[in-house]
């Protein structure tokens, strides 16, 4: 039974949490509202010069016209991105660590333990640009259309290999194998940090084919290194009006990739609404909206709560598929 000492003692401490408390949160309140004081670091998972490093640089500049503070990029490429999920998770929540999200943090955590949960661990403040993904070849490659890759493919499915950037189980990879699947071919994927490397690859002849970034292919087709045989997207691209979709062709498949920018989970909700602000901002400027022109994509805007729901569902549809082909962490 508890002593009078004892209850007083707990009564104090009641009291005296109970003065802390609004003290903590007006101090928090005050961090919020006069955000950001300081430059503010975003994690990129991929190298300088990638897709999702060129996007993110570019939207960077004009939101941090928005903020006042500079936007510091950060890149830790490898593992599909898993090293920067994992410093952003580690961040405090305080809007001054920002990280790149995007199919692949929902996929990882599938593929192998990790050590963060996509849902849990991040906040998903709102996304910037829909990735398109492409079919290539090199320029001097026998293949001019998807019909002639197809008809090798299966005269010779073991000589058919073919670029995977950012890694096995993220969207090209999946992508083809669902192509694959439906011809009952088996062709060796060949996974690569990042597009860079992959365009080197199949450059030197290393590769048959690779499904990469249409921000990647743009300036290589423009300069008559490489040759796009269909498109991963819904729809065609006013940029290469004759080029088929892979749904055109007959194959029930495309690439929903949108990538966007994230921090830690539990962020304060003006911060929030701060950040979001700001890259929707980014997203209607001229630089961002031009370079976006140039290799094809589009904008994506989605807010924090449209971009938390596109999370939630995409990382169910992805369970589904990678089960599919046994991808699936046991």
């Amino acid at each position: 039974m508890p002593t009078p000492d004892s209850s007083r003692r707990r009564l104090l401490q009641g009291l005296a949490a109970a003065c802390v408390l609004p003290a903590w949160s007006a101090r928090a309140a005050g961090d919020a509202a006069s955000f950001p004081t300081r430059p503010i670091r975003l994690l990129v998972g991929s190298p300088a010069g990638a897709t999702f490093d060129l996007l993110a640089r570019a939207a960077s500049n004009e939101a941090a016209k928005q903020l006042g503070q500079p936007i510091v990029i950060e890149n830790k490429s490898g593992a599909g991105g898993t090293p920067s999920f994992l410093a952003a998770k580690a961040a405090a929540p305080d809007g001054y660590t920002l990280v790149v999200l995007s199919l692949s943090t929902l996929r990882q955590p599938l593929l192998e333990d990790v050590g963060y949960d996509p849902i849990k661990d991040f906040t998903w403040i709102a996304s910037l640009a829909e990735i398109g993904f492409a079919v290539l070849v090199p320029a001097d490659s026998p293949f001019k259309t998807w019909a002639d890759l197809l008809a090798f493919g299966r005269a010779h499915p073991e000589q058919v290999s073919y670029g995977a950037p950012s890694g096995l189980g993220n969207s090209a990879h999946v992508f083809t194998e669902e192509v694959a699947a439906r011809d009952k071919l088996k062709w060796t994927p060949v996974p690569f940090r990042g597009s860079s490397d992959t365009m080197s690859a199949l450059l030197g002849g290393q590769l048959t084919f690779s499904v990469d970034t249409l921000i990647s292919a743009a300036p290589m087709e423009q300069g008559g290194k490489i040759r796009i045989l269909a498109m991963a997207t819904d729809q065609r691209q006013a940029k290469w009006p004759a080029v088929p979709t892979m749904r055109e062709l007959g194959y029930t498949v495309s690439i929903d990739s949108p990538m966007g920018i994230g921090g830690p989970a539990r962020m304060d909700a003006a911060v929030v609404q701060k950040l979001q602000d700001a890259f929707k901002f980014a997203v209607g400027q001229p630089s961002y909206i031009a370079l976006l022109d140039r290799s094809a994509q589009r904008p994506r805007y989605m807010d924090h709560a449209e971009f938390t729901r596109f999370a939630v569902q995409a990382e169910a549809e992805q369970r589904t598929l990678l089960a599919k082909y046994g991808m699936l962490k046991q």
